[in-house]
């Protein structure tokens, strides 16, 4: 990659400690009024890197390497970094407590109005928010395993006290965020012949007559969804599986609201007892921003690292299978449609048409993360050689590695972005809605994500080709060299001037493209079967000819020969090791011992010769 994850992020973070600590103390907000997604961006940009990717841990204080102790230094020392981690920590949980004791959750000032003239009401501000949901839970556990390692290196009692209230109100947040996300889980089964039905045949069929042979194939891949729905035994309410079960022809589509749904039921579980459940606002129908936002959030509650450290309570494990299966429905839904048909894909014909009729390359970009996350459990190479083409047609019509020309609408994609209406939220006030420009993270995120599981190597370079562009396009946005986002005038110059202060939502995202991008530098390199079978052809060669010599080679233990004999043995051992994963490094030492092993024997016969 020509993305230089780790000098990215030092950068970032030398920016962000002099804009946070300019005074000396952790300072909220930025471009935006704090709320509680815009204030866990803010904590992200430092925990996210420091718990994901080796080499920027901070937390024990002996082992923070140097070049990050010195872009940190507005901070502090080694000793007081963690510390002011720990400090931002409570803050936050007490800025998002209500007077209960009850976890909150609001969109605040990321809440916009649909019409441009009104303004969202105070009790509108206080809408819970999927968005909320999801990344509390990125955060909680970023934090609590960050709190658990710093802990271990604590000998003063009221400190190891404090942590642990830090960790008590941490888990609080998690379970209500948990039991958030299981109430804004909807299905929405679709009435016949309405417009929500049309769309998304007109999507399967791809041009196809939408007949009696399409429909039931649509019914049969969507089969094995429709069979795991009655599982979903709480939640969702009761009229759900009466329709379902009633009317098996019903098309239907599942995944997350924008918040807790209209006519979700309470979580009736021991883990969920005592949790504020308030009413839903949402409409029963997802919407795919918040449905990816769901399912990165919940990547991190099932991730690897969340199981090694423990970082569950007993409670929530029950939360968690839960969810699990949503995670599982949502995908296979989802990827089911993207890739339905032996014909052009529904994922191939950018852009994607939400069942609400609203349409963008955004949402072409959300479908193909999540057939990426599907591809995960074990990819498919006829899937990722097909979708590869749909990134790099995004990256094209997205401007992320073309020039805008003059009122090119495609600019509209980054300023002001995609705008989603936010139905169910006018029974107050104004239509309110979401805005996202955030495109080439997405992009860049997407590409890295099915980099990640490909096993061509030449997909791998299209994608990471375009995940480096996106990279760069975002680079260009910093409002300075090695600064913070948003300045979308750097690269459309056409665009007004953003405000200096910082947006953490983008900043936010660009660290989450470091790090996706340290993870698949962290891998190992794509394996090419003939190289495999090469490395593999010369090893044996060697081995056989090591042997040859081992036969006439006097065994004396200090000879030179019987030194040099040792050492092909061990360069074989580590080539034979590396074969499958670095197929061309086992090569190059098989390769030096062969020719180590032929200057031996060529010696020999040349000594022959003389004598």
């Amino acid at each position: 990659m020509r993305t230089n994850p780790r000098q990215h992020i030092l950068d970032t973070w030398r920016a962000f400690a002099r804009a946070t600590f300019s005074s000396g103390e952790w300072a909220w907000g930025g471009r935006y009024t704090s709320n509680s997604i815009s204030d866990a961006e803010q904590i992200l940009i430092l925990l996210y890197p420091a718990t994901e990717v080796p080499g920027f841990r901070l937390d024990r204080p002996d082992a923070i390497e140097d070049d990050v102790l010195a872009v940190l230094r507005p901070m502090g020392s080694g000793l007081d970094i963690p510390m002011r981690m720990l400090e931002a920590l409570e803050q936050y949980l007490t800025r998002y407590t209500d007077d209960d004791g009850a976890p909150t959750f609001t969109g605040g000032s990321y809440l916009l109005t649909e019409d441009s003239d009104s303004e969202v009401k105070p009790e509108q501000s206080e809408y819970d928010v999927t968005e909320s949901y999801s990344i509390s839970v990125t955060l909680c556990l970023s934090a609590k395993g960050f709190l658990r390692e710093f802990q271990r290196t604590v000998e003063r009692r009221e400190l190891q006290s404090r942590i642990d209230t830090v960790v008590l109100a941490i888990d609080t947040r998690l379970t209500a965020a948990m039991v958030g996300l299981l109430r804004s889980f909807v299905v929405n089964v679709l009435t016949p012949d309405t417009p929500a039905e049309s769309v998304l045949l007109r999507t399967v069929s791809q041009g196809r007559v939408v007949g009696r042979t399409l429909t039931q194939d649509l019914r049969g891949q969507l089969q094995p969804v429709r069979d795991k729905l009655p599982e979903l035994t709480f939640g969702l309410p009761p009229e759900n599986e009466r329709v379902l079960r009633d009317y098996p022809e019903r098309f239907f589509e599942c995944g997350w609201a924008w918040g807790v749904a209209q006519d979700a039921t309470d979580i009736e579980l021991p883990a969920a007892e005592g949790v504020k459940q308030p009413h839903g606002i949402a409409e029963s129908r997802p919407v795919l921003h918040f449905t990816v936002n769901a399912l990165d959030g919940l990547a991190d509650l099932f991730s690897t690292r969340t199981s090694r450290q423990g970082l569950l309570t007993s409670e929530q494990q029950s939360l968690r299978e839960a969810l699990n299966l949503r995670w599982g429905l949502a995908l296979q839904y989802w990827s089911t449609i993207a890739t339905f048909g032996a014909g052009r894909w529904p994922v191939e014909d950018v852009p994607w048409q939400a069942t609400d009729g609203q349409s963008s390359p955004y949402f072409s970009e959300l479908v193909l993360s999540i057939v990426a996350m599907a591809q995960q459990g074990g990819p498919s190479g006829s899937v990722i050689g097909r979708i590869v083409a749909v990134v790099e047609e995004l990256a094209q019509r997205g401007l992320v590695n073309r020039r805008a020309t003059e009122d090119d609408r495609s600019v509209l994609l980054h300023d002001p972005g995609v705008q989603m209406t936010l139905r169910g939220s006018e029974m107050e006030g104004p239509m309110l809605a979401w805005s996202y420009n955030g495109y080439a993270a997405t992009l860049a995120k997407t590409a890295l994500r099915i980099a990640s599981v490909t096993t061509s190597r030449r997909n791998r370079a299209r994608l990471i080709e375009i995940a480096d562009a996106s990279v760069e396009h975002l680079l260009n946005r910093r409002q300075q060299p090695d600064g913070l986002w948003d300045q979308l005038s750097n690269v459309y110059p056409g665009l007004p001037t953003s405000p200096a202060t910082p947006a953490w939502d983008m900043t936010e995202r660009s660290i989450e493209v470091f790090v996706a991008a340290a993870g698949l530098i962290a891998d190992p390199p794509v394996a090419d079967p003939g190289q495999v079978d090469q490395a593999n052809t010369k090893i044996a060669e060697a081995r056989h000819i090591l042997d040859q010599e081992r036969l006439t080679t006097p065994t004396a233990g200090g000879s030179q020969e019987q030194k040099l004999l040792r050492e092909a043995e061990q360069s074989l051992n580590r080539a034979e090791s590396l074969s499958s994963e670095r197929p061309a490094t086992a090569a190059a030492l098989a390769d030096k011992v062969l020719r180590e092993l032929d200057e031996l024997a060529f010696a020999r016969q040349a000594a022959s010769r003389s004598a």
